[in-house]
């Protein structure tokens, strides 16, 4: 659990990071050719990644679950989407109406037992859900004020 949290922590600050260098580059880059670049970069690391540590890249699993690859495609649009959203809302809006769906949309599929992991909804978890929806809407209704 500890690992698990730690990763957790490692990751909301890698997408805080990622979505200031989208900013800062998406300033100059159509949205798409924005996520072409961000998406070059990934897999440049990921490829050096799986040559240093010697892994394979598993081109047998890869042909039976295809579909895994539309994971690429919702980062493709992830990218985008972020790249037009900061444009408007700012960094930190952005990032809270991000978040505040994600939550929504991951107890939806946890709830329905899409993730393979069937995970009730209780009072609790759907009242931290409201906590951080009002939240999103305390953040992004402020807007985007340039000082």
């Amino acid at each position: 659990m500890r690992v698990a949290v730690l990763a957790g922590i490692a990751a909301g600050t890698l997408i805080a990071l990622q979505t200031a260098i989208i900013s800062a580059f998406g300033e100059r880059l159509p949205a798409f050719v924005l996520a072409t670049w961000v998406h070059v970069g990934g897999l440049t690391f990921a490829l050096v990644a799986v040559a240093l540590t010697r892994t394979s890249l598993q081109f047998s699993v890869v042909r039976a679950a295809p579909w895994g690859l539309l994971a690429g495609v919702a980062g493709v649009l992830l990218i985008t989407g972020i790249a037009v959203a900061v444009s408007g809302l700012g960094l930190a809006s952005t990032l809270a109406l991000v978040t505040g769906v994600q939550l929504l949309i991951a107890f939806a599929l946890e709830s329905s037992g899409v993730t393979g992991r069937l995970i009730a909804l209780d009072p609790v978890r759907i009242g931290g859900a409201a906590l951080i929806v009002a939240g999103v809407y305390i953040v992004v209704g402020r807007g985007a004020t340039a000082v």
